[in-house]
């Protein structure tokens, strides 16, 4: 199976005023050995495993839920199948992982769908209103499900941060499962017979040892993974990087990197839809912060690069600088402008109707050539390609502001 199609995606992301990350496949990247050899460079020079300063909130925390405390009731409010130890991805063990990354520093837990390794860092609440909104409301409905964990805080604990994610990929795997009319009945996880592997790891360190241990791949990026032995899609991110990450960047981050993981687990998607898809839950979360490429040649203005609806109206004045639905189709190497315009083609479908977009997928899925995608266009809407290009243009002119 070919890397792009595996999610082996490398992610580089930045602040407002930071130097340039973007999210684009490895093969696709023109200094891949650059930054290969850069992150061999870095990955020589990460510490071996032993508790350190970041790791205070998982051994403060401890190894045991202080919510539940085993009970199977409580477990089963919060969504919790198990603690560790679990059978993870490929036939491993978690006490295997443990033995390299240490003992009693990754939290093991199970949910329907996901499995976790995590020993994220008690972060504080996102500044921005907006994305602190989003997470009282989220920590109030897992309140709801079990009183003994906070309706709001000011700052959110590893247990809690876990519980959060726990909440929060099952939440966008429900969303994603109605989106594309997957029934749990088939018996599979989006199409794949085992859990999503989800590693959330506090220090770049843990992630490239981790990869590249139980991997075979030499990088401290975060990214998506397919293990070949048991046929699971899963991810692998951590909090630390060059920049500062709140908890609004890190989450808008899982988001785009869970969503394309579904999509591969789903039976795959032109990388336009995929990526653009990624890109419409990902911006779901307030950040300053893109997850696009900005290729040699694109003037990108800095100050407001994060701006897309401003971006995409602006473009869109001018039809010669879209790139027509006949090409984009079977377009792989995404600049910034690409990852945009992607995202606003998504934007459109689902804005309009999201039945019929989830009929989209469908016809495309386990197989996408530009071809069939023209025929799916046809069949689901009725329409040829240079009239989607003129409708959603029309579209874009109209509704951003």
């Amino acid at each position: 199976m070919p890397a792009c199609e595996r999610g082996l995606f490398v992610v580089r992301c930045r602040r407002l005023h930071g130097p340039l990350r973007a999210m684009i496949p490895t093969r696709l990247l023109s200094l891949s050995f650059v930054l290969l050899s850069s992150s061999l460079s870095l990955y020589a020079q990460t510490p071996q495993p032993g508790t350190t300063k970041d790791d205070e909130g998982v051994v403060k925390a401890g190894l045991k839920d202080p919510f539940t405390g085993g009970d199977e009731k409580l477990m089963k409010q919060l969504g919790v199948v198990a603690y560790g130890p679990l059978v993870w991805a490929d036939d491993l063990r978690t006490g295997q992982i443990d033995k390299v990354l240490g003992e009693k520093r990754i939290i093991w837990m199970e949910t329907e769908h996901f499995q976790f390794a995590f020993n994220f860092s008690t972060a504080p609440v996102p500044e921005d209103a907006e994305a602190r909104k989003i997470v009282n409301a989220e920590l109030a409905r897992l309140n709801k499900k079990c009183n003994k964990l906070p309706a709001r805080a000011s700052k959110i604990e590893t247990w809690v941060r876990l519980h959060l994610y726990a909440m929060r990929a099952e939440e966008l795997y429900a969303d994603f499962a109605k989106l594309v009319g997957h029934d749990d009945a088939s018996g599979t996880c989006l199409g794949q017979k085992g859990k999503f592997p989800i590693l959330l790891f506090q220090k770049k360190s843990d992630l490239a040892r981790y990869l590249d241990r139980f991997c075979g791949i030499k990088s401290e990026t975060p990214m998506r993974h397919y293990y070949n032995k048991t046929g699971q899609n899963g991810l692998a991110l951590s909090a630390e990087a060059e920049e500062v990450r709140d908890e609004a960047f890190v989450y808008a981050q899982f988001r785009n990197l869970l969503v394309e993981t579904f999509c591969s687990a789903n039976g795959g998607a032109p990388r336009w839809l995929s990526v653009g898809l990624a890109h419409w839950y990902e911006r779901k979360i307030p950040s300053r912060v893109i997850m696009a490429a900005i290729k040699d040649g694109e003037s990108v203005d800095v100050h407001t690069q994060h701006l897309w609806h401003d971006k995409m109206k602006n473009r869109a004045q001018h039809e010669k600088l879209l790139v027509p639905f006949a090409e984009f189709s079977g377009k792989v190497d995404f600049g910034y402008y690409d990852h945009l315009q992607a995202w606003s083609r998504v934007d459109w479908l689902l804005t309009t109707d999201r039945e019929k977009f989830g009929k989209f997928m469908a016809e495309l899925k386990n197989g996408y050539s530009s071809q069939r995608q023209i025929e799916a266009l046809q069949t689901v809407y009725g329409m040829e390609p240079e009239v989607f290009d003129a409708k959603w243009r029309e579209w874009v002119l109209k509704t951003y502001k």
